[in-house]
């Protein structure tokens, strides 16, 4: 989970854009007399992101004014993707560093996704910072998601800091000569249990550990070979130099990776050192 800067643009700006050459009615008389309720809508929406308080939007199907949820979800689809406002939308998708989805972590952009769904949250399908990049299955796995509550609510990767604590970890076990990964959120002392509980939803959700265990069989496969034969040059203590080395490394960025809670969960493993590592027979 990644934390973005927020986009620097200005609501006027993208309604005046997605408005430019609109001549279907009779949304252009709903959107034309909705318009200064959207826009002040747009503004509160970040006062409530930083507060932590975008639970308390009602789920609605009008907007003040005359707009209806099919003008504003047209509007988005045809102005907004396809039209004026297209400028805006690839200027959102340039926002994650590495081109990396900040709902996951791993794969790369390729949609924008509605943090309150347009369908659920109509008045909010063209405001800049409900717009967030993502890949498309984290896209997808969102979907038109309500939250019920706080705990409930995803990552907001223009509000939430989910990055100043190590949380994600990883658990290892042997069968046979196999090794298996299984990741999962851990406490931090300094976090409250209403932060705890909302990584844990977003995890669960978003089904980050079937992601992640892909990854890692893949990265263990590429790098086993070097750790056996550092185990056979140094033993024991040489491997577990070269983990912490490479947890130090992929934590020096971002506190919270796959590829980190991998080599910790392996270094915090004896069966891995005591049963596969010490199958080589030194």
């Amino acid at each position: 989970m990644i934390k973005l800067a927020k986009p620097d643009i200005k609501q006027k700006d993208v309604i005046d854009a997605c408005m430019a050459n609109l001549q279907k009615e009779p949304t252009l008389s709903n959107i034309t007399k909705s318009r200064s309720f959207i826009e002040q809508k747009s503004n509160k929406y970040n006062d409530l992101g930083e507060k932590g308080e975008l639970g308390n939007i009602p789920v609605h199907t009008k907007v003040l004014g005359g707009a209806t949820k099919d003008d504003m979800v047209w509007l988005y689809d045809k102005k907004f993707v396809r039209d004026g406002g297209r400028i805006f939308y690839n200027k959102i998708m340039k926002i994650p560093p590495f081109s990396r989805c900040p709902f996951c972590g791993v794969r790369r952009v390729s949609t924008l996704d509605h943090y309150l769904a347009k369908t659920e949250y109509p008045t909010f399908a063209i405001t800049p910072n409900n717009l967030v990049a993502s890949c498309a299955d984290c896209n997808k796995k969102k979907s038109n998601l309500v939250f019920a509550s706080r705990e409930e609510e995803l990552f907001h990767p223009y509000y939430d800091e989910f990055d100043d604590e190590i949380w994600l970890k990883a658990d290892v076990s042997l069968v046979v000569d196999e090794v298996l990964f299984k990741f999962y959120v851990s406490k931090p002392e300094a976090w409250m249990e209403e932060k705890y509980t909302r990584a844990k939803n977003h995890f669960e959700k978003l089904e980050l550990n079937d992601l992640y265990t892909a990854h890692a069989a893949e990265e263990f496969t590429e790098s086993k070979f070097s750790l056996e034969r550092m185990y056979k040059a140094g033993g024991e203590e040489l491997v577990r130099k070269d983990l912490r080395d490479r947890i130090e490394e992929h934590r020096s960025n971002m506190k919270n990776t796959w590829r980190a809670a991998l080599y910790e969960g392996l270094l915090n493993c004896q069966e891995f050192f005591d049963i596969y590592l010490n199958r080589l027979g030194i």
